[in-house]
């Protein structure tokens, strides 16, 4: 019997479902526990030079983040219009504010708005730092950047939770949708 070429894109998304290792999971998590460090340790030394490097690291992180929950909103869709088929792409190198409003503009999940909140702040504090960089003095930089680990903090534990909500969500679709949907092509 000829499969059409929907049915096998299906079997993708329910293999996919059904193993939790290939649910989306953040890119190059070693490399960001790394970076992680690394701005710890320059937002440790209290100089305005490594204040502006923690504050471009935790940005990174923070675009990480973004990049990984946009992910976790298209896989929640594409699981509930199963089994129809939906392709999205994310572009990658675009700047923070852009991946801001991709989230602003996707489904609803566990404390979006107050996630968005705290990431649309420190981007506004890390474009001010950064973009005005020339009209600030030392003392005016550093008073800008002593609450951003704080912050970055928040944002954090938020994308924590967040995530842990993704997850609880897949492994409910997992667990009342798919079993049965697997179960009828493991017997094809």
């Amino acid at each position: 019997m000829k499969r059409w070429e929907g049915e096998e894109v299906n079997n993708k998304i329910v293999n996919r479902i059904m193993d939790s290792d290939k649910w989306p999971n953040l890119q190059l998590s070693e490399n960001l526990e790394l970076l992680n460090e690394l701005a710890d340790e320059s937002f440790s030394t209290q100089t305005v030079s490594g204040m502006l490097a923690s504050t471009l690291m935790y940005h990174q992180i923070i675009e990480a983040m973004c990049l990984h929950l946009l992910e976790n909103c298209h896989f929640q869709i594409q699981l509930a219009v199963y089994p129809a088929m939906i392709d999205f792409s994310i572009k990658e190198n675009k700047m923070l504010g852009s991946y801001i409003q991709e989230l602003k503009n996707s489904i609803s999940f566990h404390k979006k708005d107050e996630f968005i909140k705290y990431v649309t702040n420190f981007n506004n504090i890390r474009n001010d730092l950064i973009h005005k960089m020339k009209k600030n003095n030392p003392e005016v930089i550093f008073e800008k950047t002593k609450n951003l680990k704080q912050i970055f903090n928040e944002i954090f534990e938020l994308y924590d939770e967040i995530q842990g909500e993704f997850r609880v969500v897949f492994h409910s679709f997992k667990k009342d949708i798919f079993i049965e949907v697997n179960e009828e092509f493991d017997d094809e």
